[in-house]
């Protein structure tokens, strides 16, 4: 197999862009419709509502409150056909390329349906008049490598469009191809078990089916689609939102009207953006769709092709690398990291250990006649510390008995120990209990795991389990109170953190007991932080005692947060031949090598090797789908396990297309003080901040109109 290319080298992080200095944009002479059209499912054969509702035809109310069923009811229509289903691809430009290459090899025509409900390009085959006829032409499209079609039904034609209207037993046949559903009191329209504002368009296709859209104002489509794109629950930061919310306005704007054809602009999944409707609507991104309203990012004047994904895996790409037709200036491969960091100083050795480093400090170990005696005086000291007034026992050994009676007694635990432990307990939280164990040595022991004072081992307790005996009880009783944070800034000898979305500036002492955890290992020594790290402060008193950082393992890149950040896959040799399979109709897959990688080193085109010498250039986002990765930003061992089977072990990073906004490479700018528009002009490189409007003149028929509305492309902005 040749050398696989090496990747041009990565450049090193710019500068964050200066925020674009107009405080609010200036509103452009582009005007978009004052609604939107989104596609919420296609080709169905009926659809039903529930009560509340009011439908409309031509402007007229036809049905009120009960619920109803609309159902095709055309006067006449052309036979049905019947087609071979022979794929549903991911991928446009596969699904596209794989129905030319069928028309060629069978002279019969095919065509792409795009599946709204799901974002699948549907590949369709042939037109037969009998289902016995699309059935023998199915088995012929073995010798063209074809083995998992199916035959659809498909409406030959609508004559005289019409859709009937079904109340109990009262039915009405209405003529045209549109109904409109709404409900005045705001609660929105439920379909498929979804709520949507606005109504809810019922439109017949060219095919028979019913397709339903939901139209609302673009804002208000907004609110669907930012949850659902970044989560405001997982990622709780108003910058990031607003980007987001600015991507998605400039990409709706961008592809209006784009499935015209079908009664919509933009369809609901992933193939456009996902929109959720009512449902997932949140007061934050409600937020920062309202403090972005109207606003889009432009190139040259016109909407940009915001292109966004989750995760880019440090590094987003060259458009056209991953879109081999595009050529957008502004759809450059940019750095998704930043460099610098900020030093906290502790003062520990990395020989430092937790726990016993902050116990000792806060209950120093004394000189005494024996070991248990000393135990015995630090768990005196951390009840004074506590608050409360010891008895005076004394501790005079180290076996675990013992040393359970004693902090009982000492810390008034003896009901808790009654009440909390049931004798069914017993057997489930203790592993083979010592047979000399009485009934209260099993109830305390039991009581100890089950109130994370310790575990229930037999032995004396050695030095590591006398100080997590003493660093859980400073927990259980509050003289150590934990606190889980974000790094936020260091500033005049505090530590600025933020928890949730409150901002704490938290004096340091000195000495600060600095602890970094990797992995399951803490140990001790100097921090080096960046915003965003997650920290863990312990304070005796409001005074702070220990931070404890959780090093990410991914570095210090924007979007090292995301699960996607770093992944493996293995695929057998059986399941990418089924996948090629699908693509590749007749092709008998047998390897692949790389051939083209980008800035950020994703692949940007592969070759597939068959078994009888054929290949296949795959390019850009297919090769995603080809061999089933969650990203393109990977390297690829051949693995052939003794008695196993042989395949491929996929190593990468990042996921979706990794071209334009990183998704959770926007919250990690934002954790570090970026505002949205340095996060805009950072992966949209050149672009700039515009403001649209909504059409002031009524757009052509549309609430209950026969025909699907026109855009008048004068009133629109046009496409650079």
């Amino acid at each position: 197999m040749p050398a696989e290319p090496s990747p041009p080298p990565l450049e090193a992080a710019p500068e964050p862009a200066e925020a674009l200095a107009v405080a609010e944009p200036e509103p452009l002479p582009l005007s978009i419709p004052v609604s939107v059209r989104v596609g919420l499912l296609t080709d169905q054969k009926a659809v039903s509502f529930g009560s509340g509702l009011r439908v409309e035809a031509s402007g007229q109310a036809v049905a009120e409150s009960a619920p109803l069923r609309i159902e095709p009811a055309s006067g006449g229509t052309e036979a049905g056909i019947f087609r071979l289903q022979v794929a549903a691809l991911r991928d446009p430009g596969q699904a596209e390329s794989l129905a030319g290459r069928l028309a060629r090899a069978t002279g019969q025509p095919a065509e792409v349906v795009l599946d709204a409900e799901t974002g699948f390009h549907r590949v369709r085959l042939g037109r037969y008049p009998t289902r016995e006829a699309a059935e023998a032409a199915r088995r012929q499209l073995t010798v063209h490598g074809v083995t998992q079609a199916w035959v659809v039904e498909e409406g030959g034609g609508v004559i005289d469009p019409a859709l009937r209207v079904i109340q109990g037993k009262q039915a009405q046949r209405l003529p045209g191809r549109w109904l409109v559903v709404r409900r005045s009191d705001g609660e929105g329209v439920e379909v498929a078990g979804k709520r949507y504002r606005g109504a809810v368009l019922v439109y017949l296709n060219d095919r028979g089916t019913l397709n339903l859209i939901n139209e609302l104002p673009l804002e208000q489509y907004l609110r669907g689609v930012v949850p659902k794109e970044l989560g405001p629950e997982a990622y709780p930061e108003l910058e990031a939102l607003k980007a987001q919310a600015v991507a998605a306005r400039t990409y709706t704007v961008r592809n209006l009207g784009e499935f015209l054809q079908e009664g919509y602009d933009i369809c609901a999944t992933p193939r456009c953006q996902v929109y959720g409707g009512m449902g997932v609507e949140h007061p934050l991104s409600d937020r920062a769709v309202a403090e972005t309203a109207g606003q889009v990012l432009l190139w040259q004047g016109s909407p940009v092709d915001a292109l966004y994904s989750s995760t880019c895996g440090g590094h987003t790409e060259d458009v056209e690398l991953i879109f081999p037709l595009k050529r957008d200036p502004y759809l450059k491969g940019v750095p998704c990291v930043e460099g610098g960091v900020a030093r906290l100083g502790g003062g520990l050795s990395r020989s430092a250990r937790f726990p016993a480093t902050v116990m000792q400090a806060l209950v120093p170990p004394e000189p005494a006649r024996s070991e248990g005696a000393k135990l015995g005086a630090r768990l005196h000291r951390l009840a004074l510390l506590a608050g409360l007034v010891p008895p005076p026992l004394t501790l005079d050994s180290l076996e675990p008995q013992r040393v359970r009676r004693f902090v009982v007694g000492l810390f008034d635990l003896a009901l808790d120990a009654r009440l909390f432990v049931a004798p069914e307990d017993l057997s489930y939280l203790l592993q083979e209990p010592p047979a000399d164990w009485g009934d209260d040595d099993l109830r305390l022991a039991a009581f100890f795991v089950k109130a994370d004072l310790g575990d229930a081992g037999h032995g004396p307790l050695d030095a590591v389990r006398q100080e997590e005996l003493l660093y859980r009880l400073a927990l259980y009783l509050r003289v150590l109170e934990p606190t889980a944070v974000r790094f936020h800034a260091l500033e005049d000898g505090a530590l600025v953190v933020r928890e949730g979305g409150e901002v704490e500036r938290v004096p340091l002492p000195s000495p600060l007991l600095a602890f970094r955890r990797l992995g399951d290992e803490i140990y001790g020594g100097d921090l080096s932080l960046v915003a965003g790290d997650r920290l863990q402060l312990l304070r005796h008193r409001e005074r702070l005692v220990t931070v404890i950082q959780e090093v990410e393992r991914e570095g210090v890149a924007y979007d090292r947060s995301s699960s996607y950040s770093s992944w493996t896959r293995f695929r057998s040799d059986r399941q990418l031949a089924q996948a090629v399979q699908l693509r590749y109709p007749g092709f008998a897959f047998r390897s692949f090598e790389v051939l083209e990688r980008g800035v950020s080193g994703r692949v940007g085109s592969i070759r597939l090797h068959g078994s009888d010498g054929s290949s296949e250039v795959v390019e850009g986002l297919a090769v995603r789908w080809t061999l089933d990765v969650p990203d393109t930003l990977f390297t690829a061992k051949r693995l052939q396990p003794a008695g196993g089977e042989p395949g491929w072990l996929f190593s990468g990073k990042g996921w979706g297309h990794g071209v334009g906004m990183c998704q959770v490479g926007a919250y990690g700018m934002a954790l570090r003080g970026h505002d949205y528009r340095q996060i805009l002009t950072h992966y949209y490189s050149g672009a700039t901040l515009g403001r649209v409007v909504t059409a002031t003149v009524a757009a052509a028929p549309t609430r209950a109109g026969t025909e699907p509305r026109p855009y008048d492309r004068g009133a629109r902005p046009e496409r650079p």
